[in-house]
């Protein structure tokens, strides 16, 4: 049996963001970690016929992105030594795994946000800029970006409290 076009499309829309978050753990790059999950959802499209004789697609995915990137840091750095290597690197699989899928939620919940509470959420979290620095830069004021930032958050606890805990709290 052949997976079809859209089955193999719904597994790359289900898993692209988590295994990206996942190679990002490794990679420390974006363009890389995306190169990354690109190149393993080719291997993937090739070995079509043969997916039925995997058990967990899911799994593999996941074994696979984190053998790329296991590849090609080697194959970039002949020696790493192990202070360099990222603490999530060290993580048991299973535990990579439910991290990048939490925060897989959590990108998918902040890009839900309005745009101006997105865009404000994002420079005080992301960004780490000062609620006076946005102030500064967007015009409004502080006390506004104090409103957006705590609205940001209450939807964030509301919709996932665990996903909520595991990056705020």
């Amino acid at each position: 049996m052949q997976f079809s076009e859209k089955q193999f499309s719904k597994y790359f829309h289900t898993h692209y963001r988590p295994l990206c978050l996942h190679a990002l753990h490794f990679m420390g790059n974006v363009e890389e970690a995306e190169d990354v999950v690109q190149e393993i959802f080719m291997k993937l499209w090739d070995k079509r016929d043969q997916l039925e004789t995997i058990q967990s697609i899911k799994s593999y995915l996941y074994k696979a992105v984190r053998n790329n990137c296991l590849t090609r840091i080697r194959d970039a750095k002949p020696t790493t030594p192990l202070e360099t290597v990222a603490h999530d690197q060290l993580l048991p699989e299973d535990e990579q795994e439910e991290r990048s899928e939490m925060e897989a939620r959590i990108w998918k919940m902040i890009d839900e946000l309005p745009e101006r509470r997105r865009q404000i959420f994002l420079m005080a979290k992301r960004d780490g800029l000062s609620y006076r620095d946005i102030s500064e830069q967007t015009g409004l004021t502080v006390k506004t970006i104090e409103n957006h930032v705590f609205r940001a958050m209450q939807s964030l606890r509301t919709k996932d409290f665990n996903a909520y805990l595991f990056f705020f709290a």
